[in-house]
């Protein structure tokens, strides 16, 4: 009796679980739980977009490209709002790549980098794109710790 040929299927992610996910999560937090990721998505924005206008302004020098200041916070706003609501609807189809939520982070970075920036060329924008990500992981969420620090607000539901 001849064997049968192995057939190996792709298991495909669940669709209903990741929306389902993804509608846990907006229903999950309380009014003042919006309020707080929305005061940290604003203020890591502006504390990140200072950062990258600091170091592209640095490579601009070092490399003779120009760079906008307006891209910078449109690039650091956009990158935030995929890291806080996005990953949860990403990392489902690439969960078989070890440390998975690095790898899609940083090439989110890299090709961000050269989406907004163009006049980079590719060698750059994957340079400013590895240093973004470094200091979006290590830099900015303690900056931006300390700028919160010193905002006066109030404690909403206690």
């Amino acid at each position: 009796k001849p064997s049968q040929p192995n057939i190996f299927m792709a298991d495909l992610p669940d669709i209903g679980g990741i929306l389902g996910s993804f509608s846990n999560l907006a229903t999950s937090n309380s009014a003042a739980g919006w309020i707080s990721i929305g005061i940290n998505i604003v203020l890591s924005t502006i504390v990140g977009g200072i950062v990258l206008l600091v170091v592209m302004e640095a490579l601009s020098k070092a490399w003779g490209e120009s760079v906008s200041a307006g891209k910078c916070f449109m690039f650091v706003l956009i990158i935030n709002i995929i890291m806080q609501f996005g990953m949860g609807l990403i990392l489902p189809f690439v969960s078989f790549i070890p440390m998975a939520y690095l790898a899609v982070s940083l090439l989110l970075w890299i090709g961000f980098m050269k989406l907004f920036f163009g006049g980079l060329s590719m060698l750059h924008a994957v340079i400013a794109g590895i240093i973004g990500f470094a200091l979006g992981m290590l830099v900015v969420p303690v900056l931006t710790g300390m700028v919160l620090s010193f905002l006066p607000i109030p404690v909403i539901g206690a």
